[in-house]
């Protein structure tokens, strides 16, 4: 089967549908490399300030992990503890089979290729917090990038490849060990209206 070739400064299309696991999870693997830190892009001085980090990912900082047959990336926000109380988005940026019509995607979600069956899953984890192994040997704040073809080969054809991809992470920080989330009217999937409740919410704490 035919899968889409990526084009470096033009965003790769991927996806996904629903983020489904096949198969019982098996043993994790040994951490991959950092990856370059993100750019920081409202870290805010109160504790309770939101905070967006900027990262792109070259396609050869994703490393092949056996155990799920899944291409896995890190990256690490320094002198950043991301808390369970806080409410974490990640979108990435697809492009429509090249066509130039780029947009933001929110994690997890699987985009079927050329009217296939054949799809590209994308998700994202935070490793430390939501790693149920019991292998905590990651850094607190790396945010893990997941990509896995539906029939386990490798998602794009040249993995070694150094375009890019690239994702915005949203953190909201939770008050008082209260969960963070959006109020009604903003859109989680909407990247603009998340963008905008972010900013609203930076500019509300250093009035």
């Amino acid at each position: 089967m035919k899968k889409i070739h990526i084009v470096l400064a033009i965003i790769v299309v991927f996806g996904m549908f629903s983020c489904t696991k096949i198969g019982p999870m098996g043993p994790q693997g040994e951490p991959g490399q950092n990856g370059a830190n993100g750019a920081n892009g409202l870290n805010g001085e109160d504790g309770t300030s939101p905070v967006v980090y900027y990262f792109d990912m070259p396609l050869n900082s994703f490393n092949y992990e056996s155990y799920n047959e899944s291409w896995n990336a890190y990256s690490y926000i320094e002198g950043f503890t991301i808390n369970l109380t806080d409410l974490v988005m990640v979108f990435v940026n697809l492009s429509s089979d090249g066509n130039g019509d780029n947009y933001w995607q929110a994690l997890p979600y699987n985009e079927f290729i050329n009217n296939t069956d054949f799809y590209i899953q994308h998700s994202f984890g935070i490793m430390g917090i939501d790693d149920d192994t019991g292998n905590n040997n990651y850094l607190a704040g790396d945010v893990m990038f997941s990509l896995r073809a539906s029939d386990g080969s490798a998602p794009y054809d040249d993995m070694n490849s150094d375009a890019l991809l690239l994702y915005n992470v949203y953190i909201i920080r939770g008050v008082e060990g209260k969960n963070a989330q959006l109020p009604d009217g903003v859109n989680p999937d909407n990247r603009d209206e998340v963008d905008k409740y972010v900013l609203s919410l930076k500019n509300k704490n250093t009035d």
